[in-house]
């Protein structure tokens, strides 16, 4: 068979996946609408008040999937499970689900606030990794502190109940 041939069959088979993954989230945010629950992804941006802006490189370190919670920009685009929300963003999906079949992707770039993660850049590679099984994946991380002044607040270590839990 030729190479283009199964390239064909391949990319056909990335997109039935892809919307397979996007009907599901689309069940799950009638399903969440109807029992009053939302399906979006975190947004570190309102944690902001309570970490130090000065943030520590960690390194490329493998991260559990289920720790990934949320995001820094383009929340919208993805619900809690990373599942996609739109069509619109089939084309880079299937291009990033068929990029795993022959080879590595680029490490994430993650940012982590006490056992959690947020995406700055790499939404779509979670998603599909996700989608595929994964358990961890590859990603440069950068980790915020709470500030120590909010020793009343939401940062104490005692309990970080604020934060939202990892799937």
């Amino acid at each position: 068979m030729k190479t283009d041939t199964l390239l064909s069959f391949s990319r056909l088979d990335a997109i039935e996946e892809f919307y397979r993954v996007l009907g599901s989230a689309q069940w799950g945010a009638l399903f969440g609408k109807l029992a009053a629950q939302g399906d979006s992804l975190d947004c570190f941006l309102s944690l902001a008040p309570f970490l130090k802006m000065n943030r520590r490189y960690l390194g490329t370190v493998e991260v559990p999937l289920g720790r990934i919670i949320g995001f820094v920009d383009r929340g919208e685009d993805f619900n809690r499970v990373f599942r996609p929300r739109s069509a619109h963003l089939r084309d880079r999906w299937v291009g990033v689900y068929l990029i795993v079949q022959g080879g590595d992707w680029p490490p994430l770039s993650l940012y982590r606030v006490a056992d959690r993660y947020f995406v700055e850049d790499g939404h779509t590679r979670v998603s599909v990794a996700r989608t595929l099984g994964w358990t961890t994946i590859r990603a440069e991380v950068w980790e915020y502190a709470f500030r120590s002044s909010d020793r009343s607040g939401p940062g104490r270590t005692a309990g970080l109940g604020f934060l939202p839990a990892a799937s």
